[in-house]
């Protein structure tokens, strides 16, 4: 802080200086008083032509520290004002700007609580419908087994009618024809042949229809016999079975011993199987082989296994049958 400097007086010519202490003798005896024991002093006149602030410094010193003390509290409150400002107005900013996220974020979480209610919406209708449809499935799966146990009785009665129909048909396999077209005379004289073969007399009394299956052209299709009575069938077939087991390989029936011009062709003989009766039986055969079952044949359209000698004969109904049997071996 600066202070205000007051001017030296300006000295009078008219003064005399005045002596120290150490010419006080030599004042003494030079002054014109000589034997006056004092010494003269000179004092300021008063002057009138000074002005106010020169007859009063220290009155005008404190006015001008009062007025830079003034302009100095004037200056730092203009700062301050104006830095308060600038925090003032970066608040409000940053409040404008949080009110807007905060306006912005409300927004943004009614838009997601109507969607998380739409999801629970959606969820809901979604799980009900997965019920309704669980429900359904249910429903059919009751009807499938209703379904399947009605159609395995069906093919039980089907069976049995083709069991019924067929219980005095036999199959003969692997003679050829004798002629392109043949007729049920020629066939029935093909049973006959065999008939003397294993001794057993057959004649037109004895069959009642005979004919070959279809088949591919150029194959030889089995003969189909379906006799009088089950009674011939039997014998027929006991007497094919006897007359191949009492002859060797090279005895036992075949094309040669009926008299048919050509090579020689072992005939099978076999009691007639429906087509689903024959597949179980297949089915069975081919079990019995994986399974080293000794034993596998039909007897009145029935399909029998038989693990060895002695053991005791198993009545295969079903394929599912041979297929609990392979997990359960």
């Amino acid at each position: 802080m600066s202070r205000v400097q007051r001017s030296p007086p300006v000295s009078n010519k008219n003064l005399e200086q005045v002596s120290s202490d150490s010419d006080i003798p030599q004042s003494l005896s030079t002054s014109p008083q000589g034997n006056v024991n004092t010494s003269s002093r000179y004092k300021r006149p008063r002057d009138e032509s000074l002005s106010p602030q020169a007859k009063s410094p220290p009155l005008n010193e404190l006015q001008g520290f009062k007025h830079e003390v003034l302009q100095m509290l004037k200056k730092w409150k203009n700062e301050q004002e104006t830095y308060f400002k600038k925090i003032l107005d970066g608040q409000a900013s940053s409040v404008t700007k949080l009110a807007s996220d905060i306006a912005e974020l409300k927004s943004q979480n009614a838009s997601i609580q109507k969607s998380n209610m739409e999801i629970e919406k959606t969820v809901s209708f979604i799980s009900k419908q997965y019920d309704d449809i669980l429900n359904q499935m249910e429903i059919l799966k009751r009807e499938k087994t209703a379904y399947k146990d009605s159609f395995q009785a069906m093919e039980a009665k089907i069976q049995d009618l083709q069991v019924s129909s067929r219980s005095s048909t036999v199959e003969i396999r692997n003679v050829p024809p004798s002629k392109e077209k043949e007729t049920m005379a020629d066939l029935t004289n093909i049973v006959n042949k065999i008939g003397t073969a294993i001794n057993v007399p057959i004649n037109s009394l004895h069959i009642r229809d005979v004919y070959r299956l279809p088949g591919k052209s150029g194959s030889t299709r089995p003969i189909i016999t379906e006799f009088a009575s089950v009674q011939t069938k039997l014998e027929f077939l006991t007497s094919v079975r006897n007359f191949n087991k009492k002859s060797n390989k090279e005895e036992r029936l075949s094309t040669q011993i009926l008299g048919i011009i050509g090579d020689r062709c072992p005939i099978y003989i076999a009691e007639y199987l429906p087509p689903s009766v024959r597949k179980l039986f297949y089915a069975a055969r081919q079990f019995a082989k994986i399974k080293q079952f000794s034993y596998c044949w039909t007897n009145n359209e029935n399909v029998f296994l038989r693990k060895s000698e002695g053991d005791k004969q198993i009545l295969v109904k079903t394929e599912q049958m041979l297929r609990d049997m392979e997990v359960n071996q």
